[in-house]
């Protein structure tokens, strides 16, 4: 695997940053992919073999990638790492040299220095805690103020943000993918799908995308949703209709 020492910006929500749109215009292809699900409440089941599924369907992808940008690790032996959707962009740029990541992070939280990564949430009520992933290129951590942290919500909101201005300023195509996910995956899903821009769904990835992509009449009323296999053949197939890859 791939380590990189990824640059990090601090934003108040509402700011704009011209700099971070720049440095994803630096991707190869100008097509950017918002990857959002599920994190901590994803079950062991949902979360097998989804590093390699991703890996293989985004071969040869040259793009932007939005993500949560951070990993969540075991308090009781820190090499171990809790599979989430926040995992795969890393295994993916292993293959894509060419990709650029962003990682979107809202501090919740005070901000604590450890051996072990820059702490961005940890909770007595859970058996991780969760820091800066260290494989990305840039990290963006987005709060209210400096004396005022952000909601989870605020990272798909940031995600929209950045979307809107590469699509608007910079003439990307863009596309939503959702794996597994809660309740803040389904406020994304809806505003995104609201907006009429490409949202691919992946059935049996459990709970918001499942539901999402088994309901006929949300489906029918957005025809800008997909839905995808759990399988990395039909994901990469969506891709390529997409235009986030070259055809084969």
């Amino acid at each position: 695997m791939s380590h990189i020492i990824p640059s990090l910006f601090v934003k108040n929500q509402g700011d704009r940053s011209v700099k971070i749109a720049l440095r994803l215009t630096t991707a190869r292809n100008r097509v950017v992919v918002r990857l959002t699900g599920g994190c901590g409440y994803m079950s062991a089941e949902d979360a097998r073999d989804f590093l390699s599924l991703f890996a293989d369907a985004f071969a040869g992808f040259a793009g932007a990638m939005l993500f949560g940008g951070t990993r969540m690790i075991q308090k009781q032996d820190v090499s171990q790492i809790v599979p989430g959707i926040t995992e795969i962009p890393s295994h993916i740029r292993d293959v894509c040299p060419n990709m650029v990541s962003l990682g979107v992070v809202p501090r919740t939280s005070e901000i604590k220095i450890t051996e072990h990564g820059l702490v961005v949430s940890e909770s007595d009520a859970d058996t991780y805690r969760t820091i800066i992933h260290p494989n990305q290129d840039m990290c963006l951590l987005v709060q209210v103020s400096p004396d005022q942290p952000a909601i989870w919500d605020a990272e798909f909101e940031e995600c929209l943000q950045i979307t809107k201005d590469l699509r608007e300023f910079a003439e990307f195509k863009s596309l939503l993918i959702v794996y597994n996910g809660g309740g803040v995956t389904e406020r994304e899903i809806l505003a995104t799908a609201k907006r009429g821009w490409p949202v691919l769904l992946i059935r049996r990835s459990g709970r918001k995308a499942d539901e999402y992509a088994s309901n006929n009449a949300f489906l029918e009323a957005h025809p800008n949703v997909r839905v995808a296999e759990k399988d990395s053949r039909d994901i990469r197939q969506h891709l390529i209709s997409f235009g986030m890859l070259p055809p084969e």
